[in-house]
């Protein structure tokens, strides 16, 4: 494992982290209008919106806990590891802690689970706090900070042996291997815990996510300045691009043909094993490919990287609010999915930019979202 002393900033990192949180947007709106149980539902839900969900939720949190991982290990040669968990800290704990008290509660009042159906919003509210306090999709951020704590603190008592478990770690990953071992890791997972654990954002009960997203995170500690890792996905981005391509179009027409609830045991137990390859070959693939072309920057990304939290912690709330009045007015069918994503994405961008200029004038609004004026990473 070797160290640089001298920091060279990752575009691609830049690149794949605007694409697996810019994808949020699309996928969660088309929970709205797929089969799946969520927040508010159309009243006319359809398998094919279904497909978006299985195109992007296998890899997208993944690959952000594997990119949060390789950005805190290049962090490790400008910043001590106490300094390191306490950038953490101020980035991520700050934004979770408004999500959780101020953003995600009009998306349980407005949703079809309010548990307090018949209260005023202010009566809601305080119930909420006491009673019903829910993470939604901010749960990523405290996920992320209870990783880096931990690694922050196994970190310094193995960092006489960092080196040599790294270089293990990428010697394994050569070959067949590099798809092999992780994905039985990942169907072992999905085969044998998630069916007891679930996936239920409950960060005490969550032993599957736990597990997996951990994994990732210490995956991408690891193997950031492995040279032999990166050289290896170049050389086989072309057969992780054909294996996601050929396990996505096998879980396509299984989504489309055959209804869950009627899948055998043994069908089930394929389905996520192909889950899995689909999975790691997608993120070996976008790894290898932005390695390759996003090499230099980008002015669009370079924008939207910095206002890329903000995104994150509003975008949801955006969704449920729109898809709500267009549900009162009973116009929330599949007809609506792109309007929404345009309206989301616009307010958004709108949030973000007076986000940005107050930072400018007023640099406490910025600190108390976690979101100063250099670029916010996972």
């Amino acid at each position: 494992m070797t160290c640089n002393g001298s920091y060279r900033r990752r575009h691609d990192f830049d690149l794949l982290r605007v694409v697996s949180f810019g994808t949020l947007i699309v996928y969660h709106a088309s929970l709205m209008f797929g089969t799946k149980p969520w927040l508010i539902k159309s009243e006319t839900p359809s398998r094919l919106m279904d497909l978006i969900s299985v195109a992007s939720h296998p890899w997208r949190m993944s690959l952000l806990f594997l990119l949060s991982g390789f950005v805190t290990s290049s962090s490790l040669g400008r910043k001590t590891v106490k300094e390191i968990r306490s950038a953490r800290t101020r980035q991520l704990l700050l934004p979770f802690i408004v999500g959780v008290l101020l953003i995600v509660p009009p998306q349980v009042y407005l949703s079809d689970t309010n548990p307090f159906p018949d209260l005023s919003y202010w009566q809601f509210w305080k119930a909420y706090l006491i009673s019903a306090v829910r993470l939604e999709h901010v749960w990523f951020l405290a996920y992320l900070w209870i990783y880096i704590f931990v690694w922050s603190m196994v970190w310094p008592r193995f960092e006489a042996h960092w080196a040599r478990i790294a270089s293990t770690a990428a010697a394994l990953l050569k070959g067949p291997n590099l798809f092999l071992l992780p994905v039985v890791f990942l169907s072992l997972l999905r085969i044998v815990l998630y069916p007891v654990f679930g996936e239920v954002l409950i960060i005490t009960h969550d032993v599957y996510a736990h597990v997996l997203y951990f994994s990732m995170f210490m995956a991408g500690v690891l193997l950031m300045n492995e040279d032999g890792f990166w050289q290896e996905i170049d050389r086989q981005r072309r057969v992780s691009c054909a294996l996601a391509v050929i396990s996505f179009t096998a879980l396509a027409i299984t989504v489309v043909a055959v209804p869950r609830e009627q899948l055998s045991d043994i069908v089930l137990v394929a389905v996520r094993i192909v889950r899995s390859i689909f999975q790691w070959s997608m993120i070996i693939t976008l790894l290898a490919f932005a390695r390759r072309y996003a090499t230099r920057p980008n002015r669009v990304v370079t924008y939207l990287n910095n206002s890329i939290m903000t995104y994150y912690v509003v975008h949801q709330t955006v969704l449920v609010v729109a898809a709500y009045y267009l549900s009162r007015e009973s116009l929330l069918d599949v007809q609506a999915f792109v309007p929404v994503c345009i309206v989301t994405a616009l307010t958004c961008a709108v949030i973000a930019e007076v986000k940005r200029l107050a930072a400018i004038y007023c640099p406490s609004t910025g600190l108390l979202a976690g979101m100063g004026h250099k670029p916010t990473r996972p």
